[in-house]
């Protein structure tokens, strides 16, 4: 059998934190609203809890992973200068 060798690791780029914040921080503005629209306003039918469970989680999960999108054309764009 063949031995593999130790994976170097993966550098890590200094964009990334910042811009996993923002997401998140941006993610937790949107639920905020979200959670205060919908029991804040008198519906005639609310959502249901499940419904509301997957909205908060997409709304905390796409705009963190648009900020790493985000990140990664910046960092292109860094490159390329």
């Amino acid at each position: 059998m063949e031995q593999q060798q130790p994976q170097q690791p993966k550098p890590v780029s200094k964009l990334r934190r910042p811009f996993v914040i923002a997401g998140a921080a941006v993610g937790v503005l949107l639920c905020g609203w979200y959670l205060y629209n919908n029991f804040g306003r008198a519906t005639t039918v609310p959502d249901p809890v499940w419904t509301r469970f997957v909205n908060i989680a997409l709304l905390m999960f796409l705009p963190i992973y648009v900020a790493n999108l985000l990140r990664r054309v910046v960092e292109l764009f860094l490159k390329r200068r």
